[in-house]
């Protein structure tokens, strides 16, 4: 009997260790396994599926892009999109399979996917085949925005059945390590053998779960967004890197793995979180807001609550997307104010050569009449303004032709120095600090000295009692890091220019809209506000950047940075003599404009030039076949009809191969001006202009040498061995 007893309590031990040996090989390791790799699989499904979402906006951003500037650059984010969807959209599959429920939703996503990528390819061949207006056409038919709509609800049901379905799972898991936890203790009661095999089992699913830890950890630290998990209480319990990073926590809290509430009020990312939460849970459903962090930093924040009280938060940095977003609106900004400027520019200059031209001629026929001279000399100053102001205008929206060359600008800045003490008046003190080994640049140096005086008025505005301008040159590298942050600016070696006064300074609003036209802090009729947009435009079309640094009652800084040159310092013009304006050639004046064309002729007539009409590019041309000595063609560029005016300029020297051509225009974009750049060789006269600068220009164009005036080549060069030196162009 004893002998019995003693088998049953061997055996009763021995029983209950077989039977937990079976229970664990058999029921609870396959189903931790199981439950590991569902686990991985919803958060490889969250990741996708964000993948998905961002590849869809990638897309339609580069659409608009190419929609906006035409350019195919903007297409790449479309096209990466484009051939990254397929494998997205296979991972997906892989990842749902066997959930008849993902699988559904995944179904619709996948044509919602299809249906928008080919909306998205319509409207690019469209622009590509047709234009503008008719993919712009496309886009208004509103097929886009609700594809797009239907896509973002696709992604968002199938996440809404992942997150639930991980919660579930981890609710699973929580369930099993209780039943076994209880399961060893009963087994340590019935027997030390239970109890000592219980516990080796009990470590070995300590190190399976810490494994699964480590599997589950990995992948959230994998994902780009961060990622938080809180309780009811708003206590965090689990994150990765990217989260804790963005939220502040330090590593040794992480190390120590301490529950760490939300604290902070809004203006802190925390106290974001818990407000978010708030209205979570007040409302039911996820909610998604934009953080701004105090060092410009932008956060997408998305809250998703969970069935027992608790959340989950995702966190991405959207601040290069945000920043890319501004670039393109400022961009678009400009290209539509450009667009504006030189439309209105080209009548509007057209007006003033005329007014400008008949005020000339006028205030000859009334030069024994002082009151009425008086009055011509007010209506021209009043005419020379608006032309002023027209060309800022040109300037901001980088649509003016400039003339670079290859200069130093220490020699230039010191040869200014004079212009700006007498802009600044006595009681400013003007310094200049010029770093040893200047680089040379690429710069227009006429519109460098005009933005520098233009910079050193300003200074003398907000220095009312006085103070000190300090002109400064220097050599200066961009990095990558301040590329980064500044979206527009290429890393590289530039020459840097600032010019600092100490006088009333501006603060952070101010500073925003220093650069926007039209903007000014002084009193009314005092200022435009064209003065700093102009030498922004300037700065941007010399492919340089523009910083402005300013801080209230301390004074201001403004930073021109141009890309530096290793050519050669382009040698200055020999000075000449003035020319004698008045002649007797035969001058051929083509313009659509017959208000123009007649003031035009009627300037050059009062000078002694014979001068011959037309109204445009055909009829020149018949005038020229004609076999008429014509020693100068004048010619507005921008002319309706098929011969504009650098055709018949490059028909006319075929016709006649020594003709002089001089070309005269209120804006001219791509005819004669590529990349902002008046081509080599060209002559320009732009309008509006006067008498005896129409005179002087048209004189010293005759007075070339004929050697210099050869055929215009069609790549906005002139053909031959001697071009004309930068330099040389009047």
């Amino acid at each position: 009997m004893a002998l019995v007893i003693a088998a049953l309590f061997v055996a009763v031990p021995v029983a209950f260790i077989a039977g937990v040996v079976i229970f664990q090989l058999t029921d609870n390791v396959p189903d931790a396994r199981l439950a590991r790799a569902k686990t991985i699989i919803a958060f490889q499904t969250l990741a996708t599926v964000k993948a998905v979402d961002e590849a869809v906006q990638d897309a339609e951003r580069g659409q608009r892009g190419f929609l906006i500037t035409g350019q195919d650059t903007y297409l790449e984010p479309y096209t990466k999109a484009r051939d990254r969807l397929p494998g997205l959209i296979l991972d997906l599959q892989r990842a749902v399979a066997g959930e008849p429920d993902q699988q559904r939703l995944l179904l619709k996503l996948q044509a919602d996917t299809t249906t928008k990528m080919n909306e998205l390819a319509a409207t690019v061949a469209v622009m590509r085949s047709k234009g503008y207006d008719p993919a712009r056409g496309l886009v208004l038919t509103d097929i886009g925005r609700k594809s797009m709509e239907a896509v973002s609800e696709d992604l968002a049901a199938i996440t809404e059945v992942a997150s639930r379905q991980l919660a579930d799972r981890l609710e699973s898991a929580a369930s099993a390590e209780t039943f076994v936890t209880d399961t060893f203790v009963a087994g340590s009661v019935v027997a030390v053998v239970a109890l000592l095999v219980g516990g080796l089992l009990l470590a070995r699913v300590g190190r399976l779960a810490a494994v699964s830890e480590q599997t589950l950890q990995a992948t959230l630290d994998s994902v780009r967004e961060g990622v938080g998990a809180f309780d009811h209480r708003g206590y965090l319990r689990a994150w990765n890197r990217p989260f804790a990073t963005m939220l502040g926590i330090s590593p040794a809290a992480i190390q120590r793995g301490a529950a760490l509430p939300v604290t902070g009020d809004e203006d802190q990312l925390g106290g974001r979180i818990r407000a978010l939460g708030v209205t979570s849970r007040a409302t039911g459903r996820p909610s998604l807001t934009e953080h701004q962090g105090a060092r410009g930093a932008t956060v997408e924040i998305f809250h998703n609550p969970g069935a027992d009280g608790g959340a989950v938060v995702t966190m991405l940095d959207v601040t290069e997307r945000r920043r890319a977003e501004d670039a393109l609106r400022q961009s678009q900004r400009l290209d539509s104010m450009g667009r504006m400027t030189g439309a209105v520019a080209h009548d509007f200059n057209n007006l003033l050569t005329v007014i400008i031209g008949s005020l000339d001629l006028l205030k000859r026929a009334v030069s024994n009449d002082e009151r009425a001279r008086a009055r011509v000399e007010m209506m021209t100053a009043a005419a020379e303004r608006a032309s002023t102001l027209t060309k800022q205008l040109l300037a901001f929206a980088r649509r003016q032709p400039l003339q670079p060359q290859i200069v130093n600008l220490g020699p230039v800045v010191q040869g200014l120095v004079p212009l700006a003490r007498h802009a600044t008046g006595e009681a400013i003190e003007v310094e200049t600090v010029i770093a040893a080994g200047l680089w040379n640049t690429v710069v227009d140096a006429a519109e460098f000295q005009s933005a520098l005086l233009n910079l050193a008025i300003n200074a003398r505005d907000a220095m009312p009692e006085g103070g000190k301008l300090t002109l400064e040159l220097a050599n200066a590298m961009l990095d990558d890091a301040y590329a980064a942050q500044h979206t527009e600016v290429e890393p590289g070696q530039y020459v840097m220019f600032a010019i600092t006064d100490t006088g009333k300074g501006m603060d952070t609003a101010t500073i925003e809209r220093a650069l926007d036209p039209f903007f000014t802090t002084k009193p009314p009729g005092e200022g435009t506000g064209l003065g700093l947009p102009q030498v922004y435009g300037f700065v941007k079309q010399s492919g340089g950047h523009l910083k402005v640094y300013s801080e209230v009652g301390e004074g201001t800084t403004v930073k021109m940075y141009l890309p530096r040159s290793l050519g050669q310092e382009t040698a200055a013009p020999r000075p000449l003599a003035p020319p004698a304006v008045s002649g007797s050639e035969t001058v051929l004046l083509v313009d659509d404009d017959s208000i123009v064309r007649e003031t035009v002729a009627a300037m050059l007539e009062d000078f002694g030039f014979a001068v011959l009409q037309a109204s445009g590019g055909a009829e020149a041309l018949v005038v020229l076949e004609q076999g008429t000595a014509i020693d100068l063609l004048l010619t507005d560029v921008v002319m309706p009809g098929a011969i504009g005016g650098r055709e018949l300029a490059e028909r006319a020297v075929r016709i006649v191969p020594d003709l002089k051509v001089l070309f005269t225009s209120g804006y001219t974009e791509n005819a004669i001006v590529h990349n902002g750049r008046l081509d080599p060789g060209v002559e320009l006269l732009s309008k509006p202009y006067g008498r005896e600068q129409l005179a002087a220009k048209v004189r010293r164009v005759l007075d070339r040498p004929s050697r210099d005036s050869r055929r215009l080549g069609r790549n906005g060069t002139r053909s031959g061995e001697n071009q004309i030196g930068p330099g040389e162009t009047l």
